[in-house]
């Protein structure tokens, strides 16, 4: 789906804004409390659902990728 640059991109993309999205800011702090299961904190800084990325909902990022 993505070239080596573009995936690069993608990811750099999504972890900046996880950090706008309210939603998952909130979410982020629960992580690292470890008071959910099924989400994670990798070591990239990425908030994930079972292993998938938390896309935020900000910036019309999602309609992007699914265009």
């Amino acid at each position: 789906m993505f070239h080596n640059g573009s995936k690069s991109y993608f990811l750099a993309d999504v972890k900046a804004k996880q950090c706008l999205d309210p939603i998952l800011v909130e979410l982020k702090e629960v992580v690292l409390k470890k008071s959910v299961k099924d989400f994670s904190q990798g070591g990239d800084g990425v908030i994930r659902y079972q292993g998938r990325l938390c896309v935020p909902n900000v910036n019309d990022l999602r309609e992007q990728i699914l265009s």
